[in-house]
């Protein structure tokens, strides 16, 4: 499986209290992260798969592997749309 990984000259990213800003710098489209959409962004440090992540966020969440499965699809597939990750 292919290893996803940001695209750090696309965005900037800034801790605020209990979540982590995203801002696009030519889009200026943002995302505010907490809690499950933190800890997605914490494991795609370009070692892990979309599968390994989904799996890592099982094994450490409650809820249904499918359900899961389709929070993070969705998730991604925003930040691919705005070039924060490939």
């Amino acid at each position: 499986m292919i290893a996803i990984t940001k695209i750090p000259d696309q965005f900037i990213e800034t801790d605020v209290d209990d979540e982590v800003v995203i801002v696009g710098l030519t889009s200026g489209e943002f995302f505010s992260l907490r809690d499950t959409g933190l800890a997605v962004w914490k494991l795609i440090d370009g070692t892990r798969s979309q599968a390994d992540i989904i799996l890592e966020l099982s094994n450490n969440f409650s809820g249904e592997q499918a359900e899961i499965k389709a929070d993070v699809d969705a998730f991604l597939n925003q930040l691919r749309a705005a070039s924060f990750i490939h």
